[in-house]
């Protein structure tokens, strides 16, 4: 609960800073971008630049594997669960298996994995995170478009984006070596100043981000009336079912320990925010999306620390 509250209370600030207009729907769009685009890719590139941990090829196929795989398995439950509710196409079938399907794997997982695994300033698992991340990415913008827009291709288009581009390239600088002009030794002033700044632009990342959450969630409250059944259903799969998977996933797999850290959080994830955009553009129920994210991410306070306790026993044999 101490790891957890901090991140919801700043989803709380930026509630609240929506609600008396220090931050103005104008304002909230080029923040969002400024996180998109600047900030979160910095964050990135500092936390894989030099890791040794993303230059090894079975880090890298099984984050981007199982980001991928994890999430196309929590889609197709949330589709048999769509069925169970009695959702039909048209209204709310096919957004309900994404959002249900997909976990946050950002905002929420960042803070929460410093918090509980980076210790002595070795953030290297962080780096981990963001491989898998890579993997989500593509199942949410190829398949999750396929499932929404009924097309046989996805928006490979959407797949470059400040985010994915700067996980492949500080992939690409960690294996080439390219990654030591931003160290002192091989950049100079000039790359330790570069290095530097990047490290102070990723550190706003989350804490804006989360506030970004807050402040989205104050124009949706209300505006969606709460379906029990998709409620119930997004938090079964989301929080009961899914959380299972994950951690079967960290136990079982021949999985490197930050990677098992990483699966551990995720288990205990609420639906990602991001299908809401993505049922907006592509014809989607967005209503259904909303339900999912508001009813998994008010459950979730409770349930994540159980789910993260849990899981530190039955992967690791310990309690946080």
């Amino acid at each position: 609960m101490q790891a957890i509250l901090p991140v919801y209370l700043l989803v709380g600030v930026g509630l609240v800073l929506r609600r008396f207009r220090v931050v103005t729907a104008e304002m909230e769009k080029g923040m969002i971008r400024l996180v998109i685009h600047c900030l979160y890719p910095c964050l990135i590139l500092d936390k894989t630049l030099g890791n040794e941990l993303v230059q090894q090829v079975d880090v890298l196929g099984w984050g981007v594997g199982l980001g991928f795989g994890l999430v196309i398995l929590g889609m197709g439950l949330s589709y048999v669960m769509a069925l169970v509710l009695g959702l039909r196409p048209g209204s709310g079938r096919r957004t309900f298996c994404l959002a249900a399907g997909v976990q946050n794997y950002g905002y929420i997982a960042i803070p929460l994995l410093a918090a509980l695994f980076v210790l002595g300033g070795d953030d290297g698992v962080l780096g981990v995170l963001f491989i898998h991340s890579l993997g989500v990415e593509i199942a949410i913008w190829v398949v999750g478009v396929m499932v929404l827009s009924g097309s046989i291709f996805g928006n490979f288009k959407l797949l470059v984006s400040g985010p994915t581009v700067s996980v492949i390239l500080g992939v690409l600088l960690s294996w080439t070596g390219g990654w030591q002009f931003f160290e002192a030794s091989g950049g100079g002033i000039l790359g330790a100043g570069l290095r530097q700044g990047m490290s102070w632009l990723g550190a706003c990342a989350f804490p804006m981000g989360l506030m970004l959450i807050g402040a989205t969630m104050h124009d949706l409250i209300g505006k969606e009336k709460i379906s029990p059944k998709i409620a119930l259903g997004s938090c079964v799969v989301r929080l009961l079912v899914m959380p299972f998977v994950f951690l079967a996933a960290a136990r079982y797999l021949p999985l490197i320990e930050e990677f098992k850290e990483v699966l551990v959080i995720q288990a205990a994830m609420p639906a990602a925010v991001s299908p809401i955009l993505v049922a907006r553009h592509y014809g989607g129920s967005p209503g259904v999306a909303v339900q999912a994210v508001l009813a998994t991410s008010l459950l979730a306070l409770v349930t994540m620390p159980l789910w993260i306790s849990y899981g530190m026993r039955f992967v690791f044999g310990e309690s946080v």
